[in-house]
């Protein structure tokens, strides 16, 4: 591995678990401006209370906002999204050279595979790649099976294909969706010789269910967890964060990170 890129992954894991634990709130232009991240400068403070391993922000929120959490919290710069009217499709908006230019730890991008769009996207993928490692900027994807040929997006199938895609154009760490069962997803793993994360997805289920998901996934050898709604739209992200880092890091039980969650101030 190049050294640079080294440097920089050894920044984003954490040293006692070697896993990951990444919190993102490049939402707005995708979803639109949602509860908890309306006064985004808040937020952000409310996020590095909590202490994750890594920040996913794209570079006007980054240049504005991040600077008093520089050299504290790592910052990953996205380089894609999609929107409300272009939902199968990431479009590039930020590179390689800005990411290196804002001092970002790593690089990432979103690919929707499974549909007409995908080739464009695997096709980007493929040319930052190429463009980071050149940079040894390591290389974030978040990699969802939702294009209009797939039924259904948790397949475990459907899963295991888009972080094959990942993995197959060098992608360092590779986020993606839950398959709904340890059983399932530790297919997806065993598929992917990449580091595989977990996506949080629309904020329906309680706290425990979401940190129950998280256990199952470290029982199965997810590298970690890259989580957003879910987490600063509950009244204390940095309450959430706490708890879902005693699994990830600590071996936590569920019960024991509900625990910290409501004893958390």
């Amino acid at each position: 591995m190049v050294l640079g890129k080294e440097v920089r992954l050894r920044r984003l894991i954490n040293p006692k678990s070697n896993r990951f634990v990444a919190i993102t709130i490049d939402h707005a232009m995708a979803r639109g401006v949602l509860p908890g991240i309306v006064n985004v400068k808040e937020t952000l403070s409310k996020i590095c209370e909590g202490k994750p391993d890594a920040i996913t922000m794209h570079k006007g929120i980054a240049e504005n906002l991040y600077g008093p959490y520089a050299g504290k919290i790592p910052f990953i710069l996205k380089a894609t999204t999609f929107s409300p009217y272009h939902k199968n499709y990431d479009t590039p908006v930020a590179d390689v050279e800005e990411a290196v230019r804002l001092g970002a730890d790593a690089i990432s991008v979103g690919v929707i595979v499974g549909g007409p769009e995908q080739a464009e996207q695997i096709t980007h993928l493929a040319r930052i790649n190429k463009e980071a490692a050149k940079y040894g900027i390591p290389l974030v994807a978040h990699i969802y099976p939702r294009g209009s040929e797939i039924k259904d997006q948790n397949d475990p199938d459907a899963v295991a294909y888009a972080v094959r895609v990942g993995a197959e154009l060098g992608v360092d760490i590779i986020k993606t969706n839950w398959t709904g069962s340890p059983e399932t997803f530790e297919k997806v793993v065993q598929a992917c010789p990449a580091k595989v994360v977990i996506a949080g997805g629309s904020p329906g289920n309680d706290l425990e269910s979401y940190l129950r998901m998280t256990w199952e996934g470290v029982q199965v050898g997810i590298f970690g967890v890259t989580y957003g709604r879910f987490v600063w739209q509950d009244p204390k992200p940095a309450a959430v964060i706490a708890a879902v880092k005693a699994i990830v890091h600590d071996n936590a039980t569920v019960k024991e990170a509900m625990e910290i969650y409501r004893s958390y101030k």
